[in-house]
């Protein structure tokens, strides 16, 4: 937790023994940051490769699917 602190990723209050940790970010800055951070990390920045691992991990709805598919045609108009 003090290395997230150290970043900013968190805010400690330390007025008690216990600290007291709340995050720093909005909850959607945060997964973007995280899902960056995974795909340079462990698919050296490929999209594709994160996409077929998580597709190929476990079972995917249809409707799971076709919320992806609506994604991807929204990033690649430019409006998310």
């Amino acid at each position: 937790m003090q290395i997230m602190a150290a970043k900013g990723l968190v805010s400690r209050d330390e007025k008690q023994r216990a600290h007291v940790y709340a995050a720093a970010r909005p909850r959607e800055w945060m997964e973007r940051y995280l899902a960056g951070d995974f795909l340079r990390r462990a698919f050296d920045g490929s999209a594709s490769r994160l996409m077929v691992g998580a597709l190929s991990a476990g079972k995917t709805s249809k409707k799971e699917l076709a919320e992806m598919r609506k994604l991807l045609d929204e990033y690649e108009r430019g409006t998310p």
